[in-house]
């Protein structure tokens, strides 16, 4: 094999520079394992001395099986807008997500950091060295900071994916799981499709106001009070009921206005297609991933 050969095929592997990839063959001998090796030591100090800089952006990267019950959600962190665009950075996360998605317990749903998923294997690496890697070839920081692998199929998910890079990925991503008494049809996940869309337009605190944190009610109630001023004591308790009450409609899913149909809520969408499609319909799980 001729000496530009090597350094393509070099190239090809690893994605480094000619001139890197000349200096690594040079450096052992025409041995491509072994100049693999040296260009990833190299990689490591450059990537070591990118990995305290700060990551604003990034992407939700969706990995999806043929099934709506078997997915994985990844928030990747980078630091530039242009560098989340960059195709390099959308097919490693790509990756990075299924091979998550391959190694997460099955019939669960499972969350977890980066510590949980650093030393997985991913493409004879690990996911921990491929990240170094990918930092020293776009040159920029890079994070994975947290996932989730929906595998339970006590649920149906409808996801929605908001200002999109890819077809997987994008800035924003919803999820939304349904518990039902019978199988959801596809004509009615479609009718339905408007509910994670919800969640990523309004950012709902709670699915209603039973899973509220109680510490936000109590917190607001106090904001309510210090806002009162000089108010008849026999209006109080009427005023807070009437405020909280505001608020909860405002702040969790089931009772705000459907975005598509301000004059219904959420809860009213949901009764009324499972009445008309005969199925008893109840949102179980709600998540809103955002950069």
């Amino acid at each position: 094999m001729s000496s530009m050969e090597l350094i393509k095929k070099l190239r090809d592997a690893t994605g480094s520079g000619m001139l890197d990839c000349k200096n690594a063959l040079a450096e052992n001998q025409d041995n491509l394992d072994e100049a693999v090796k040296w260009l990833r030591e190299k990689g490591i100090l450059k990537a070591q001395k990118k990995q305290d800089r700060e990551t604003k952006e990034g992407i939700i990267s969706f990995y999806f099986c043929p099934t709506s019950k078997d997915f994985t959600v990844c928030k990747i962190s980078c630091e530039t807008d242009f560098v989340a665009k960059n195709e390099d950075f959308l097919s490693f996360a790509k990756s990075i997500t299924k091979s998550i998605h391959d190694n997460s317990e099955p019939n669960k749903i499972s969350r977890g950091s980066y510590e949980d998923i650093k030393l997985l294997a991913h493409d004879s690496k690990t996911i921990e060295a491929t990240i170094t890697d990918t930092i020293s070839k776009i040159g920029e920081n890079i994070q994975v900071v947290s996932f989730t692998s929906y595998k339970s199929s006590e649920f149906t998910y409808l996801t929605y994916l908001h200002n999109k890079y890819s077809k997987n990925a994008a800035k924003m991503g919803s999820v939304i799981g349904i518990k039902s008494d019978k199988e959801i049809s596809d004509s009615l996940k479609s009718d339905l499709k408007i509910i994670p869309m919800q969640v990523s337009a309004m950012k709902p605190m709670a699915i209603d106001k039973d899973s509220l944190n109680p510490k936000v009610l109590e917190d607001e109630v106090d904001i309510i009070k210090k806002q009162m001023g000089d108010v008849n004591p026999d209006k109080i308790d009427q005023i807070i009921s009437g405020k909280i009450n505001k608020f909860v409609k405002e702040n969790t899913l089931l009772d705000q206005s459907l975005i598509s149909d301000p004059k219904i809520t959420v809860s009213t969408l949901l009764k009324d297609s499972g009445s008309k499609n005969d199925v008893s319909l109840k949102i179980m799980l709600m998540d809103l991933y955002s950069i």
